[in-house]
């Protein structure tokens, strides 16, 4: 799973708005965007379609009525839980740099500068259904880039770069040299849709 699916539909005959927001790398990206009209035939198999093997995040008072979305979505709740390990996480990766550089009395191993991550801002709900879409998948977007962004500082201490020894700089337990695509927690309150 690489993908987070983001479903605007605030009633069953109001349109649909889905933005599919992927890992590209280092980044998030937005990968597809889609309206989709509530009286469309297909609609059932398109919104099957562009949530498969994805995980599904909701506006505020979306309503997923007859779609077929197994378990339950994200909602904007996550997004504050994702902040808060983000957070969570920098603070740990600060915390072992400056120790490792204090005990090893290190003149050149530099501390990670992480930029301020801003709270969630909810969409209006006089938006359409794509702007409200568009706002959180937009979120999603910039909390996915600094979580990954987060912990390529903690990757990068993981391997001394003169010697390739490892453990370096990270303890065992953060020594992985991949970075995973969410963090623990947040991770573990997803529902990855099934292929079919």
């Amino acid at each position: 799973m690489r993908s987070i699916v983001t479903i605007d539909r605030q009633s069953a005959d109001e349109s649909v708005a889905i933005w599919v927001t992927s890992r590209g790398g280092s980044h998030a990206v937005h990968a597809n965007a889609v309206v989709i009209e509530s009286d469309d035939p297909m609609l059932v198999e398109k919104v099957r379609s562009l949530t498969r093997c994805a995980v599904v995040l909701v506006t505020a008072g979306t309503t997923l009525d007859g779609f077929p979305v197994d378990g339950m979505p994200l909602s904007e709740e996550h997004l504050h839980g994702f902040i808060a390990e983000i957070e969570e996480h920098r603070s740990r990766i600060s915390s072992v740099v400056a120790d490792y550089k204090r005990k090893s009395r290190s003149r050149t191993l530099t501390e990670p500068e992480f930029p301020a991550i801003s709270p969630v801002d909810g969409a209006d709900s006089h938006l359409t259904a794509s702007e409200r879409a568009f706002a959180l998948a937009n979120e999603v977007m910039r909390l996915w880039s600094a979580w990954l962004e987060t912990d390529e500082e903690r990757r990068k201490r993981t391997v001394q770069p003169r010697t390739g020894l490892t453990p370096w700089v990270m303890p065992i337990d953060m020594n992985n040299a991949k970075i995973p695509d969410f963090p623990d927690r947040f991770l573990a309150a997803m529902t990855v849709q099934s292929v079919v």
